[in-house]
């Protein structure tokens, strides 16, 4: 069934078909994003999914009424230099070739933002549970249970299920690669954050709430300001 959908979703993603329901789409979204960005509230949530965020300008490529349709990265070279306030994505950036694909996706993301604007990241904390793997333990990989697949049985199904999520996952960040990565976009303030506590209020709306048995969240957070 996921094979079946997996292709569906790229017909219509790479047709005509789709092309055209992106055009009509940016039509209907074009007055709204130049009125946020001449007042300077303009938000974009990249990469939406089914999680719609009020007061926000989502994004994503699935054809949605509410959401704007657009092809990551590359429908972004629509939007102006300089125009976003806030830049939200989450469990998005790891769908994305590494690095092409995802260095693209970040370097948009720095243009389109004002100076002082922040990218907010959320992506699967893939070294918790590389080092979960490594020390055995076994508490880590029960709770896991809840998240993955009732195949995954083993320590290295769960592992390998986190990494490719059945070939849904391009790539894994830990803090020092996603760093690197928003540094060659030409970021330079970036920083570590947690669930829910950006420095930036209306950036406050995180939704992945996974915890690991000792009650810490699964995803990794971080947050890169443009100078």
């Amino acid at each position: 069934m996921n094979i079946i959908k997996a292709i569906i979703r790229q017909v219509l993603h790479t047709g005509i078909i789709f092309k055209v329901c992106e055009k009509l789409s940016y039509i209907q979204f074009k007055k709204l994003i130049k009125q946020l960005q001449n007042s300077g509230d303009l938000k974009l949530h990249l990469g939406c999914g089914s999680q719609v965020l009020a007061d926000w300008i989502n994004v994503d490529a699935e054809l949605s009424k509410n959401v704007l349709t657009m092809k990551l990265p590359c429908g972004l070279q629509k939007l102006d230099n300089n125009s976003a306030r806030y830049i939200y994505t989450s469990h998005f950036l790891e769908h994305l070739e590494y690095p092409s694909e995802a260095l693209e996706f970040v370097t948009h993301c720095h243009r389109i933002l004002a100076p002082e604007g922040c990218l907010r990241v959320a992506v699967p904390g893939i070294e918790k549970i590389i080092r979960a793997y490594a020390l055995d333990n076994q508490m880590f990989f029960k709770l896991q249970e809840k998240y993955h697949p009732s195949w995954c049985k083993t320590k290295l199904e769960h592992l390998m299920y986190a990494l490719q999520q059945d070939g849904e996952h391009r790539y894994g960040y830990d803090f020092e690669t996603i760093e690197k990565l928003l540094s060659q976009a030409g970021f330079t303030k970036i920083t570590c954050s947690n669930f829910n506590q950006s420095q930036f209020e209306d950036l406050r709306v995180d939704y992945r709430a996974e915890k690991d048995e000792i009650g810490e969240f699964l995803s990794l957070y971080v947050e890169a300001i443009k100078e």
